[in-house]
């Protein structure tokens, strides 16, 4: 997705979150300038709840949070959550934009910043309920597909030991479903055991768990028949 293709989408009204996504991963000189002349032009909306009513797409966070990264890279991604969350007034920020621009990320660099930037989470998933659901589903996204960059040793052991403390904070059966999944891609042979031992998902989830246990149990024979 280059410039000129994302301002024509725009000026169509055919922009999508992802092609202002995928413009940002490549980082583009002038994109943030872009972004920034095309909020103006077109009125984009902070919120999803403008004023008059209705539901909109917040085009102007999302070209915020992309010109961010696009013109400074992770520490200018940083530099914007930091300031939205002062601007929250108590809030806090607004994790979903920052955790889908690093998922738009297939770089060890963006894998990093998952893990610092969301420290005060993984450390404390109970006091941050909603931001550690999101970050469990960032965290399937990133780690349990074929052709993903895996985590480091040390990344594996924290998402896993998160994602173990999420569950039982997880009330609704998608909720723990979506942290069930972010173990494929994490997981060892004790969360295998503990999967042996949930209560069976029902209905459209039904099986999930023995699938989840099939694919770490795979990945693990994978990096055991690798290792030298």
């Amino acid at each position: 997705m280059n410039i000129n293709t994302l301002r024509k989408k725009a000026k169509a009204h055919t922009l999508e979150v992802e092609d202002i996504l995928a413009a940002a991963a490549r980082r583009p000189a002038g994109l943030q300038e872009e972004l920034q002349r095309l909020s103006a032009e077109l009125e984009w909306s902070h919120t999803p709840h403008p004023r008059g009513g209705g539901h909109v797409v917040p085009f102007a966070r999302w070209a915020e949070v992309a010109g961010a990264y696009a013109e400074h890279g992770i520490p200018g991604l940083a530099g914007w959550m930091q300031a939205t969350a002062r601007a929250a007034a108590g809030h806090g920020a607004p994790a979903d934009y920052v955790l889908a621009m690093l998922e738009a990320l297939k770089t060890q660099e963006a894998n990093d910043a998952l893990f610092s930037l969301f420290a005060h989470v993984l450390d404390d998933p109970g006091g941050h309920v909603a931001e550690a659901l999101e970050l469990a589903s960032t965290i399937n996204i990133k780690f349990s597909f074929k052709g993903s960059l895996p985590p480091t040793p040390a990344q594996a052991d924290q998402a896993r030991s998160f994602l173990m403390a999420l569950y039982p904070l997880a009330r609704k059966e998608a909720e723990r479903c979506t942290v069930v999944c972010a173990l494929r891609g994490v997981g060892d042979e004790s969360t295998a055991q503990f999967l042996a031992t949930i209560k069976p998902f029902s209905g459209p989830h039904a099986g999930l768990e023995k699938s989840a246990l099939r694919a770490i149990r795979k990945r693990l024979q994978g990096t055991a028949s690798a290792a030298p």
